[in-house]
């Protein structure tokens, strides 16, 4: 397999976050109404705000150093008793299908112990297809999944605990 790896995310790259949101939101065009501005783009407000929020990292997802998606930690939690939520996970159609979701989403573990929250749209096929492949290849035996209704969508909650590494 390729080596994936996570690179944090500078202020000056949060535009490369952002033109790959214009990706993000093609994929769920697929399964929600999304649509195009005039200037042919998804309309997608700046995300500078948010990014630059202490709560939130951004990381670039690199497949043998090469750009590959991305993935973004916050704190924008629905029950107060965890500590991380997952806000985006994003990886381009290319390198789907070889391992590299699920080993990216392990580094985050393995870089975030703690109590998780990760919900995604209910419609999403493809992120129905994936967590649950990914929760079990990262060996997270005990997750709590539930249908929830958010900012207006359906969605799907998935609340689990990353064990911090051990040593040695």
């Amino acid at each position: 397999m390729s080596a994936v790896t996570l690179r944090a995310v500078e202020r000056a790259q949060w535009p490369v976050v952002e033109n790959l949101m214009q990706f993000y939101n093609y994929e769920l065009s697929a399964w929600y109404p999304i649509a195009f501005a005039a200037d042919g783009r998804y309309a997608i407000a700046s995300k500078a705000d948010y990014l630059g929020q202490p709560g939130t990292e951004a990381w670039l997802i690199l497949v043998d150093d090469e750009l590959a998606g991305f993935a973004v930690i916050d704190d924008e939690l629905f029950d107060a008793r965890r500590d991380l939520n997952l806000g985006y996970f994003f990886v381009a159609r290319r390198f789907r299908g070889r391992g590299v979701g699920a080993a990216a989403f392990g580094g985050l573990l393995a870089r975030y112990p703690g109590q998780w929250e990760l919900y995604y749209l209910a419609r999403n096929e493809a992120a129905a297809a994936f967590w649950p492949r990914a929760f079990a290849r990262a060996g997270l035996v005990q997750v709590a999944v539930s249908d929830e209704r958010l900012f207006g969508e359906d969605c799907v909650m998935n609340r689990f605990e990353a064990p911090a590494p051990r040593l040695g």
